[in-house]
């Protein structure tokens, strides 16, 4: 019996020396795991988790239309509030030369989130970085400069019906001390947020923008159209085409179509002010017998400091449609003229913008983009005239 009763006792202790071996096993493997799972974030939480950088934009803005049309009668008068932009932004280095960025804007009507920036920087070395993902592509200035450091409230009419949106792609990126260029292989413009077989993707899609800098001024005082007083003087010469295709691959159109966009522009910024003006051409050909047409626009526009903190601005576009636009083949003129408020000097950080907009011809007879959504001050109208104010405050953190 006490043999029996020893038996048990070493089974019953051999048992447990087995459950605790394999509990200890499983502590074992498990640590494991969790050593391995962070391993592969690891790139981002002990390489660039330091400088990973959060921003947010928010425009808001209060907006008076005013505008002669048949249709509308009395009730010619459009007013009211909104958020033109609420942005937020994530961007972060990933390795020593790989860096990323990644931003979302929240629709103004409805509030939902849709994607914008999103695109890796690869910097080979010191004279070429490649640009992979969804950008804009290097073309017209104004479309690639922020709207946070614009000069007035909004682009303009011009930037808005010529602009190249934003496109899926590569482009490199070169240059040196006094010049830089960037050429781009890309799905074309307005092809954000798209399949590769989508219907609205070109086929293929070229671009190549190079730029001139003369004068004491340096490359950093072009990332906006202000310029502070004290700054440095000198000048920009820009430019810059694209050209893409669409309809010879799947999906097929019955005719290959192609558009052609070109730009020269000049800057030039002071002790305290600014000038910027451009032209750009656009071709587009539908294939077959349809007739190819050639649009142009022209901007121009300067601001001057009156004070540390205040600054008053004035611009003028206009919109040369070909006559084989018709109906849609009037030219189209605006002028604006405001004042930008700079809470802190020499940032954009918190600005108060208040703009006058007047435009002088029709929108339904011109290709003019007008903005059904209320983003810029800009409405349908069948009569010449239309009158648009804007004060907007603006918010970078």
């Amino acid at each position: 019996m006490n043999t029996k009763l020893t038996v048990l006792a070493a089974a019953v202790a051999a048992s447990a020396g087995l459950a605790q071996a394999g509990s200890d096993l499983s502590l074992t493997r498990s640590h494991a795991l969790v050593n391995d799972a962070s391993g592969y974030d690891s790139l981002l939480a002990n390489t660039n988790a330091s400088n990973v950088k959060v921003k947010a934009q928010v425009q808001a803005r209060y907006q008076y239309n005013k505008r002669d049309d048949a249709a509308l009668g009395d009730n010619d008068t459009t007013m009211g509030f909104s958020l033109r932009r609420t942005k937020v932004e994530v961007s972060g280095d990933v390795t020593d030369n790989i860096s990323g960025k990644v931003k979302f804007a929240f629709s103004r009507s409805t509030g939902a989130a849709a994607l914008e920036d999103a695109y890796g920087k690869w910097k080979v070395n010191d004279d070429l970085t490649l640009k992979i993902g969804q950008f804009k592509q290097a073309l017209i200035r104004e479309e690639n400069l922020s709207s946070s450091k614009q000069l007035a409230a909004e682009r303009s009419a011009v930037n808005e019906t010529f602009n190249q949106d934003f496109s899926q792609g590569i482009e490199a990126h070169f240059g040196g001390d006094s010049w830089r260029g960037a050429v781009g292989f890309t799905d074309g413009f307005n092809s954000d947020n798209t399949a590769f077989n989508s219907s609205s993707e070109a086929d293929y899609a070229l671009n190549a923008r190079f730029e001139m800098l003369f004068g004491d001024a340096e490359w950093s005082q072009f990332d906006q159209f202000t310029s502070w007083r004290g700054s440095n003087a000198g000048g920009m010469v820009g430019a810059a085409i694209a050209y893409q295709s669409m309809g010879s691959t799947n999906p097929a159109l019955a005719n290959d179509a192609t558009m052609t966009t070109g730009t020269i522009d000049f800057s030039y910024v002071g002790d305290g002010w600014n000038f910027y003006a451009a032209g750009i051409w656009r071709n587009m050909d539908a294939g077959g017998a349809a007739v190819d047409m050639d649009d142009f626009g022209v901007v121009a526009q300067g601001g001057i400091f009156v004070s540390d903190q205040d600054e008053i601005f004035g611009r003028y576009d206009g919109v040369f449609p070909d006559s084989n636009n018709a109906p849609a083949d009037e030219d189209f003129n605006a002028i604006t003229a405001g004042w930008n408020h700079y809470f802190t000097p020499e940032s954009h950080a918190a600005k108060f913008t208040l703009e006058v907009s007047y435009y002088l011809d029709a929108t339904s007879t011109s290709i003019v983009a007008t903005s059904g959504s209320g983003g810029h001050n800009l409405l349908t109208s069948t009569e010449d005239g239309q009158l648009g104010i804007t004060a907007q405050m603006q918010f970078l953190f």
